[in-house]
């Protein structure tokens, strides 16, 4: 391409979707411990409340939108600085694992608790998307268009404001099954609206070179296999530490009944 020219916007379609379904897998994931974070005594868990951040903003946030950016096809090679990739998963993690936090303090979870952890989850999902992007090394540029911008950003509020409360006020596997895959659509909708934003001009050339970078055709799919994996194992442990949950309650209700028994 000649420098000055506008780069079309065309997506891989399986990549497409298969940051949908990355993204819906760590959301199902991060509802299932969200369910958990507070125990028996109501004490905040770190261990379900970690897992939760990490699934959520991890995987489900932070994975589609490394695997959606790679479904973007460009005409020339692209790679990804190191240290802005490793921040933007920093910052998804941390912003997730705080709201959650904030929501699951408070024992009473209503809609403007919700609201307020969901602006600044939201903020920080959208820091994480642009941050994200600032990685991107290769022979363009981007020229951003504030309206769509702003669009994005109330999109990840409004999106982290429903996974919050989803996160909290449901019971069974199949609410949070289809709870996963409306927050997918709205993960997606978000990182998809915040590519529109940018306008990609073909340079003359590449991007100054960094020391460190990430880059291959063959990265997503590296991306997807280890968030499967970890998805997995938090899965695993998920099921493990919920049986020992459900010992350890059935214990203090027969020792209950027998205090009961012995009083009569």
């Amino acid at each position: 391409m000649q420098p000055g020219s506008v780069v079309p916007l065309y997506y891989s379609e399986f990549l497409v979707l298969l940051s949908f379904v990355i993204s819906a897998l760590g959301a199902y994931v991060a509802l299932v411990a969200a369910s958990r974070i507070r125990d028996e005594d109501g004490r905040i868990s770190l261990g379900y409340l970690s897992v939760s951040a990490l699934a959520l903003g991890g995987i489900g946030i932070w994975g589609m939108h490394f695997i959606g950016m790679a479904a973007q096809r460009m005409p020339f090679p692209v790679s990804y600085s190191l240290w802005p990739t490793v921040g933007s998963l920093v910052l998804a993690v941390v912003v997730s694992g705080a709201a959650l936090w904030f929501v699951a303090r408070a024992p009473y979870r209503n809609i403007l608790q919700c609201t307020i952890a969901g602006v600044g989850a939201g903020l920080g999902v959208a820091g994480m998307h642009y941050l994200g992007m600032s990685a991107v090394r290769t022979q363009a540029y981007f020229e951003w268009d504030t309206t769509i911008i702003a669009l994005s950003v109330l999109i990840a509020i409004v999106a982290a404001s429903v996974a919050l409360w989803l996160a909290f006020h449901l019971e069974t596997s199949l609410q949070r099954a289809l709870a996963a895959l409306v927050m997918a659509v709205a993960v997606c909708g978000m990182h998809y609206t915040g590519m529109r934003a940018g306008t990609i001009i073909c340079a003359a050339e590449t991007r100054a070179q960094v020391s460190m970078r990430l880059g291959g055709d063959t990265l997503p799919y590296g991306v997807f296999a280890i968030a499967c994996v970890v998805l997995l194992g938090m899965a695993v442990l998920l099921y493990r530490t919920s049986r020992r949950r459900r010992e350890r309650m059935a214990a203090r209700l027969d020792a209950l009944m027998r205090q009961r028994a012995g009083h009569v």
